[in-house]
């Protein structure tokens, strides 16, 4: 992907995206400008305060790469760098600065490109022999394997790779969801419970934190607790050490492994298939017996927790992505960022990569990435689906106008609590650790007096939009007369239901 962004200010509104495109590993090349750094070609006021000593300083620390060409010939050999480190594993995002004042002379003769559009881009990086072989030994003879992963999913190829290694080894998983990287109904899928609890051993493949994890956090109390038993031994397979910022912690505590391997899992992963067979077949039709009957209750357990309150006004969390999941399951659809509290990945099919990039991140950024996917999908018969929190739109309401501007056909759900619920919630923990008053939790956090009409202001862009809707037997049909919106009109479409705050009961 590449973004333009508006010389100083462009710059500063993209920053938090641009982190959380180094967070969620994106390649993204960042295109931006500086005022004239020949001073002499500067406006009056304007200018000036639109030049900086240098721009990339604003993202350095969590960009790969940034730089400012000083002459209209190298723009090329930059541009082509930046894509090679952007794309290179680990991606990330890149940021180029072009001189305004180089930008709008006139070229004296053709730049030649050819050369640097032909250059080859980096191999993937692969495992060690050694390392692999090692691993497939410890794996091979392993009783209860447990396979957790994040971002395998990025290389969609690497996901019947990883599904295979995972029956090949009878390997319960666990996916994080930085991708989709396994099935959510496969029978060995077994996230959402707990196996972890009596593996022996664990393989790490792409995940970004493993002490998040392996270990467990009271939220009362801020106690750790490993999720693995004394003596399991663990596997970290990925590149993780070769993305860390200097400034940004996101890599999480250290956590001690038995045997780290830095390598492409799309590469990695069919080696050590290959290795683990070469050790010999084993009668593994008890484990996997174990691991459906496992997955099975999950699921149960799952769809009885979903009719919990199932006519309730609001509406839960579980009913609202089931009355979504009952109108799109025959269409062939995406869902953007949100999951709703995980319930999307828990009732819906969600069968591979295709069906949703990866789990959403800070407030401010779900809509945007939402307009990213539905551009991408524009004039396919892909079906994109936002479940859109209520907050995050306030922050970037013109993206309404630019979804109806742009013909960007979205069905667009919208999960509104009322409230910037996440803080609200750890507001009430602390409250309830304190001893102090729980009715001040909602102050600064409520979306309330007035109630944001998220459906007139859709409609005032041009939306098709209904709602505010509580009444949980009429969403169905609201979502159903959007989906024929956005399929006969190819437009974007707006329900606005209203939804209960998760974990409500547990503070009252």
């Amino acid at each position: 992907m590449a973004a333009a962004v508006h010389d100083v200010v462009g710059l500063l509104h993209a920053t938090m995206t641009i982190y959380y495109a180094h967070v969620d590993r994106a390649p993204v090349l960042v295109l931006g400008a500086t005022g004239p750094v020949d001073r002499s070609k500067r406006r009056p006021y304007i200018d000036w305060i639109h030049t900086a000593l240098v721009n990339g300083n604003a993202v350095r620390d969590y960009t790969k790469w940034d730089d400012q060409p000083s002459t209209v010939a190298d723009f090329p050999a930059s541009f082509a760098r930046a894509y090679r480190i952007a794309t290179t594993e680990p991606c990330g995002p890149v940021y180029l600065c072009y001189d305004a004042g180089l930008q709008e002379e006139k070229l004296a003769r053709p730049i030649d490109v050819a050369d640097v559009a032909e250059g080859a881009r980096p191999s993937p990086v692969q495992a060690d022999p050694s390392a692999i072989a090692r691993a497939a030994e410890i794996v091979a003879a392993a009783e209860r394997p447990v396979i957790v992963t994040e971002f395998t999913g990025r290389h969609p190829e690497a996901v019947a790779e990883l599904i295979a290694l995972a029956e090949e080894t009878a390997s319960a998983v666990v996916d994080l969801n930085g991708r989709v990287n396994f099935p959510n109904r496969h029978e060995q899928n077994l996230t959402g419970g707990d196996a972890l609890a009596d593996a022996d051993v664990v393989m790490l493949m792409d995940v970004g934190d493993p002490f998040r994890a392996l270990n467990e956090l009271d939220r009362l109390t801020n106690e750790k607790k490993p999720r693995i038993p004394k003596g399991c031994a663990v596997i970290d397979l990925g590149l993780a050490e070769l993305r860390q910022s200097k400034w940004s912690e996101d890599l999480g505590q250290f956590q001690p492994v038995a045997l780290s391997i830095v390598a492409d899992t799309s590469l990695a992963i069919p080696a050590l298939r290959v290795a683990v067979r070469d050790r010999g077949a084993r009668d593994r039709s008890a484990r996997c017996a174990e691991l459906r009957r496992k997955h099975d209750e999950i699921r149960a357990r799952w769809e009885s927790d979903a009719r919990e309150d199932w006519d309730a006004s609001p509406l839960t969390a579980p009913r609202l992505a089931s009355e979504i999941w009952s109108v799109i399951k025959g269409e062939d659809w995406i869902l953007t960022s949100n999951t709703l509290e995980d319930w999307a990945l828990r009732l819906w099919d969600i069968d591979g990569p295709r069906r949703h990039p990866g789990r959403s991140f800070g407030t401010a950024t779900q809509i945007g990435t939402s307009l990213g996917v539905g551009l991408a999908y524009r004039g396919s018969d892909r079906l994109v689906v936002d479940i859109q929190p209520d907050g995050d739109l306030l922050y970037d309401p013109g993206a309404l106008w630019t979804a109806a501007h742009h013909r960007i056909p979205l069905l667009v759900v919208m999960y509104n609590n009322r409230a910037y619920y996440n803080d609200w919630e750890h507001q009430l923990r602390v409250a309830q650790h304190r001893g102090t008053p729980k009715e001040n939790a909602r102050v600064g956090q409520e979306l309330d007096d007035p109630a944001p009409d998220f459906a007139m202001l859709a409609r005032s862009f041009g939306w098709h939009a209904e709602g505010p809707i509580a009444d949980p037997a009429k969403v169905r049909p609201a979502l159903e007369r959007a989906l024929e919106v956005v399929r006969r009109e190819k437009r974007p479409a707006l329900v606005d239901t209203i939804v209960r705050h998760r974990q409500e009961k547990r503070f009252r």
